[in-house]
This record gives structure tokens, sequence and C-alpha cells, in this order.
């Protein structure tokens, strides 16, 4: 499936692009467009949500860019409301989600968020059934915190194949990464360039100068640093696309490495769930 030289993140059989596009925010042509070129340019991981409203535009992209559907890694995300009560529900919301898509399967079905109304006694069972069913390749989750994780693997007869969380420089999130190294579960990171806020940091520019690189590829190139770990940066420009794919082939030093690791704060968090936020352990 995957270039010879692209960078892949292995859990059980799953190979996942370690560098991907996100789509949150993205909408009508423009996403088409950032789709579209996204996949001609190389890339071969596209992430999508059924909450983002725009799973239609992003198979209309995939459609329009011609490449041909097991050239590359697609992930999408369904709440748990659409797990509660009948098993029904969750095969009737996949399947909607699979006609949007305009596609047979996905790489990836996550839980987009925990929600406390909804036991993972009945949503992790009824999620694997999908891998069973051959509707996703691999299940996994998002914005779970240790806790969550441990439980949701107990209910889980196929492995967790990536926990996607917001993720920078600027959060500290180096229990939640330990334990999902230990237990082979790559962390996805979604807003990695902390909404914009690497552009402005003096330590992340230097380090940007001393490469001749930019701010973006400098914060991808630190995540993409630990094997364990996979980006999913979004961009409607067509320069920044282009750019964050590069960020595959910048090589930090060491230094440069410990002196981001060192930009972690205790509210480097941006974005919380406006309903439910887990406790989280670091």
């Amino acid at each position: 499936m995957h270039n010879k030289n692209y960078h892949t993140r292995t859990v059980g059989q799953a190979q996942i692009p370690a560098l991907g596009l996100g789509t949150w925010q993205s909408t009508d042509d423009d996403c088409i467009e950032v789709v579209s070129q996204a996949l001609q340019m190389g890339y071969e991981h596209i992430d999508t949500a059924q909450a983002y409203h725009n799973e239609a535009q992003v198979g209309s992209g995939i459609k329009k860019s011609g490449v041909a559907r097991d050239r590359f890694f697609l992930t999408t995300k369904i709440f748990p409301d659409d797990m509660r009560f009948e098993p029904d529900n969750l095969v009737k919301s996949v399947h909607e989600s699979l006609d949007k898509l305009d596609v047979e399967y996905v790489d990836l079905l996550l839980l987009h968020w925990p929600d406390a109304r909804v036991p993972l006694s009945e949503t992790m069972p009824a999620l694997a059934e999908m891998q069973h069913q051959g509707l996703t390749r691999n299940i996994g989750v998002s914005n779970f915190n240790i806790n969550l994780l441990l439980e949701a693997q107990k209910y889980s007869d196929v492995p967790i194949a990536a926990n996607q969380v917001e993720f920078h420089p600027f959060i500290r999130q180096q229990t939640l990464q330990t334990f999902l190294y230990n237990h082979h579960i790559p962390l996805t990171a979604y807003s990695p360039l902390a909404r914009g806020d690497v552009f402005d940091n003096d330590t992340i520019k230097a380090i940007a100068d001393k490469h001749n690189i930019n701010p973006a590829q400098v914060s991808l190139a630190w995540i993409l640093s630990d094997k364990n770990r996979i980006a999913i940066p979004k961009t409607s420009t067509p320069s920044h696309l282009q750019s964050n794919l590069d960020a595959l082939k910048v090589q930090l030093d060491k230094e440069d490495i410990e002196a981001i690791n060192k930009l972690a704060r205790s509210n480097g968090r941006m974005i919380e769930h406006p309903d439910y936020t887990p406790e989280w352990d670091d």
C-alpha cells in the first residue's frame, strides 16, 4: 500500500502513515480541493469525522484525486450517541459514513469522545464488530485517558490501533504517552501546530532558523521524531500541504528535541469538549 520511503507506524496488522491531512473545519469546495490535492501530492492518510460534517466533501475529494482506494489510509470517527440502545444504530451510522465517503471501508474507525452516559461495555464490542464485518480495517479511540483506555481494552477483542488526542509542544502528555508506548498504541496528534502558536514561540522559531525550515515543520518533525506518534495537521493552502509533507524529511538534533520537550506547560490544552472532559492523567 505505502511507498517504501513513507514513514509508517505499525500496530497489529495496521500500517498507519505517520503524517496525514486533518480536515476539521474544512468545508464545501475547499475541502474537496484540499483532499484531492493532498492525495495527488503524495499524502497517504486522510482524517475526517461525522462531527466535521464534511465526509461527503472528503469523499468527493478522494474521487476527484483519481488516487486508488488502496493507496491511502482513511480515518473517520463516530460519536457515542450513535452506539446507544441498539447495535443496529451503530451499523446504520457507519454505513451512512461509508455512503458519504463513497467507499466500501475505512482503515480506522474511532470513537470520537468518551461519554459517561454510554458504557464502554456496550460501545467497544459494537466498534469491534464493525472490524469483524469488514466495514473498517482497524478501530481506535480519541480523547481517552489512561483509565478509559484500560476499560476500552477490556471490552474489545481486537487491538486499539490509535488514540487520537490533542498534542503539540505546549501540552503535557508524558504519562499518557508512556502508557500508549507500553501498550503498543500509537498517539495520533491533532492540533499539532497548537492552533498556530508554534509560529510565535521563540524556541521553535530559533530551531526553524537553524535548519532553514518553518516553525510548522519543526513542530511536526518533533512529533514524528518519536516512532509511536502520528500527526494530522490541517490546512487549506496548497503550499502548506507540501510544506507539511516535507516535514517527514526533517531530522532535528537531540538538543532541538530536548529544548522543545521543555515547552510543555500545565495550561497548554486548547481543545475541550463542550459536554465532557475526562480527568486527564498529567
